[in-house]
């Protein structure tokens, strides 16, 4: 017994059951895609923020050249969690070896990662501590209570007592540079002139406003905003970032953000107003018997909370499961570093956000199609369902001359009803949108992270001064365990080419440069030439932005490949060389010119010295160009297997001119990185993709459980089962080739957008994405094809005279 007109909602939500089904899952499929997407993105912080205190120390800001009274005054704020002294020698000889001196308070030693394990930190004024790797023989050749003659800059020599030995550091072991991490007491007896910095580090307490923090100090030390320096990706992990880059990366998160909350109305309104204009007759009736406009939108509006009441806990549910996936394969990962992060991270953001927006949207998708319900007139309940009316305009019949009847009125179906079309559209183009729009952030992934590459050496034997050992080449090929061995040669050269192709900021920075008659200039600076063989210039197609990369072409025309990212100190954009651009280099036998066949984004290594521009070419050219012969530098790959022997074998082979650089700790930390980051990137894209999918099967499913009698009176006036199956499939083709055509064309506009404003410093090119849009039409029609599997079986179980019966 029904007691109020409402309680009609719950009955009929409970009469219809498959039909309840499909609109709960649109709606538990918008919450989940939101509850998912911002969970997820507040645990990535939260690994994010753990990555980068590992890579960079847990501090906020810096003060450079403190005072001891702006130090004491610091110490003593409320809002200072932690801070200390840290002073920086720069590279100092130690035992004939460079390395880097500083020194740290002990109290903030754990801030910035260092960890003892071995000994004691020191504390007298000679006691000293070092890495593991660095009392290899081949470096300091000292180990715990031993000595260590260090030279600071002044020139003189003093020693130290290593009283501890702490964890290696991924980065100073790559180098070869030993760190060396002095008492304080040590540091204060040295002289104020011998320091390359002096900075006074503080990590502010939890929900402390920063830049305020920072500001407050400034204007009550009277510090200069100069002197203060800040750990900015950090501080955008934490959100309290105000730098360019960090306001660019919101920006973009803005933009999907908006697009994300467009997607969760559009998937809702569509599946309620499907609902809807199917029940034109059951409105009319509760017209006929006296209901009011007003008491139609409650009822409408009635039937949305109860939907929405039910599917926002399912929808919730999923999108956290997701979230406790990627923390799960991060927290299996890497335990160490994420062991204080627990496994069950619950979002309350994401939480609170999928709620919201689940009733948000809800609400505002129900509010047209309560206003179409309250607008039918009490007629309507004679004249029954819209999708039985007939246009009394004369059809011309073209489609008919183009394909099979039962197909042409498919398609006629789509194109009569241009609302539903309009609104099937939208919400399969945003979601493509998405999809699209995520994908830039996998493609920044890849090119800007310094991830291993196939090319990633673990071992590097670099000559010290001139080249190395001819033979040693040879003897590392036959060395059990090692995977690849490739040698290269540098060198710098006087190259010039026409001077229109040198930027105006490097111009400037010259102080501008000299033009011979011929156009060309004369090379203010020498120019960096690396040689490769054909395996790495295989490995370099990863970046190449123009032309081919072919030994044997190369050698054939004299070529040279470009490199458009060139470092000098930082990245400069110092020439806009193209293909076909014509390079003289200065050789012993004179001029030789030589012609630009590609163009690379960037190298894996950066020259020290600054140069004009970098080239590479093959080995043949460069012994032509240069003279020179033997390696500068050899890189070896190892296998997983014996490593540690391999490695003894090659450091047994070395003599003093040779440096011995280990990569290996230094990249399983890059891969970590990476990693930490691909995890959450592919999981937005992939749950985007996952929603993109069950959204087009939902609404097809939805349009043709809404379409049951219309569909059973094409049986009843004589359409086979397999007409029937043609003419639903050509509607679902219809309208998920429209959505997904209409999905490419926008989310590839704001793929080009997104590139050519954010990622174009990146070079970074954009390019039509021509795999992906196939793909993703496959993917949509697929999907389609699907979707009217199960809803097709349900109607041709359902009986015509039935059918017939109930118009």
């Amino acid at each position: 017994m029904i007691g109020h007109y409402l309680g009609l909602a719950s009955r009929y939500l409970a009469a219809h059951r498959k039909k309840t089904r499909l609109t709960i899952t649109s709606v538990a499929i918008a919450v989940a895609l939101v509850t998912g997407i911002f969970s997820m993105l507040e645990v990535f912080l939260q690994f994010s923020k753990t990555q980068i205190i590992h890579d960079r120390g847990n501090y906020h800001i810096a003060i450079i050249q403190p005072s001891e009274q702006e130090i004491n005054m610091l110490a003593s704020r409320k809002d200072v969690n932690n801070a200390g002294r840290w002073l920086d020698f720069g590279q100092v000889k130690a035992n004939e070896i460079n390395g880097a001196a500083s020194a740290i308070d002990p109290s903030f030693a754990k801030n910035m990662n260092i960890t003892l394990v071995e000994g004691r930190y020191p504390t007298g004024d000679n006691e000293i501590m070092i890495e593991q790797w660095a009392a290899d023989k081949l470096y300091l050749n000292t180990k715990l209570n031993g000595t260590v003659n260090i030279a600071f800059s002044d020139k003189i020599v003093r020693n130290f007592t290593v009283s501890g030995i702490c964890k290696d550091f991924g980065n100073m072991k790559a180098s070869g540079n030993p760190g060396i991490f002095m008492s304080m007491a040590a540091a204060d007896k040295l002289k104020k002139s011998l320091l390359t910095s002096e900075l006074y580090v503080i990590e502010f307490k939890n929900r402390v406003n920063i830049a305020a923090a920072e500001k407050n100090i400034a204007e009550t030390l009277g510090i200069d905003k100069g002197r203060i320096g800040r750990n900015n990706r950090l501080l955008a992990a934490i959100g309290q970032s105000k730098g360019g880059a960090a306001t660019q990366l919101y920006v973009t998160g803005g933009i999907l953000f908006c697009i994300v909350l467009i997607a969760g109305v559009m998937m809702i309104y569509n599946a309620f107003n499907i609902s809807v204009m199917e029940r034109i007759r059951q409105f009319g009736l509760l017209r006929c018997i006296g209901a009011s406009p007003a008491q139609i939108r409650k009822l409408v509006r009635r039937e949305g909370l109860a939907i929405t009441v039910r599917a926002i806990p399912i929808g919730v549910l999923a999108g956290m499961l997701l979230t406790l996936g990627c923390s799960a394969i991060l927290k299996y990962y890497n335990a160490g570093l994420f062991a204080d992060i627990p496994l069950f991270t619950f979002s309350v953001i994401g939480i609170a956000t999928g709620v919201a927006v689940g009733f948000l949207t809800v609400f505002s998708a129900v509010l047209l199609p309560a206003r179409k319900a309250a607008r039918v007139a009490p007629v309507r309940a004679v004249t029954g369902s819209n999708d039985l009316k007939i246009s009394a305009r004369r059809k011309r019949g073209w489609l008919t001359k183009l394909f099979k009847a039962e197909i042409a009125m498919g398609i006629g179906n789509v194109a009569a009803k241009k609302k539903t079309l309009i609104l099937m559209v939208c919400s399969i183009a945003v979601s493509i949108v998405m999809f699209m729009g995520f994908q830039v952030f996998v493609d920044f992934l890849h090119s800007s992270l310094k991830t291993t590459k196939p090319y990633t050496p673990d071992i590097s034997l670099v000559a010290k001064q001139g080249d190395l050992d001819g033979a040693l080449y040879d003897k590392l090929q036959q060395l059990d365990g090692m995977k690849k061995v490739y040698g290269r040669m540098y060198g710098d050269v006087a190259a010039s080419f026409d001077a229109s192709k040198l930027s105006e900021a490097y111009k400037k920075e010259m102080g501008g440069v000299d033009v011979t008659a011929d156009g060309r200039f004369v090379p203010p600076e020498k120019s960096w030439l690396i040689s490769y063989d054909q395996a790495q210039l295989d490995w370099a197609k990863e970046e190449l932005l123009e032309g081919e990369l072919s030994e044997e072409q190369l050698n054939a025309q004299n070529g040279i490949i470009a490199v458009a990212l060139h470092y000098r100190g930082r990245r400069a954009d110092t020439t806009s060389l193209k293909l076909g651009d014509k390079v003289t280099i200065e050789t012993r036998a004179g001029l030789k010119e030589m012609t630009v066949l590609g163009i690379v984004r960037s190298l894996p290594f950066n020259n020290k010295e600054k140069t004009l521009t970098s080239f590479i070419t093959t080995e043949k050219l460069f012994r032509e160009l240069t003279g020179k012969r033997a390696y500068q530098v050899i890189d070896i790959q190892l296998k997983k297997s014996g490593q540690e022997q391999a490695v003894n074998e090659i450091k047994a082979m070395l003599d003093s001119g040779t440096t011995f650089h280990d990569y290996r700790q230094r990249n399983a930390e890059l891969d970590q990185t990476f990693f930490t980051m691909a995890v959450f990137i592919y999981g937005f894209v992939g749950v985007i993709g996952l929603i993109s999918v069950l959204n087009i099967i939902n609404t097809m499913n939805t349009s043709i459980a809404a379409k049951t009698k219309y569909l059973g009176v094409m049986r009843a006036v004589g359409m086979s089962g397999a007409q029937l199956s043609r003419m639903v499939l050509a509607e679902a083709a219809a309208y998920s080739l429209t959505g997904g055509i209409v999905g490419c064309l926008l989310g590839t506009a704001l793929q080009k957008t997104l590139i050519e404003s954010q990622l174009s410093r990146f070079q970074i090119i954009w390019e039509i994405p021509y795999l992906q849009i196939g793909l993703i039409l496959l993917l949509v029609l697929a999907a389609a094809a699907v979707s009217v599997i199960a809803p097709l079986k349900r109607v041709k179980k359902q009986g015509i005279a039935e059918v017939i019966g109930s118009l």
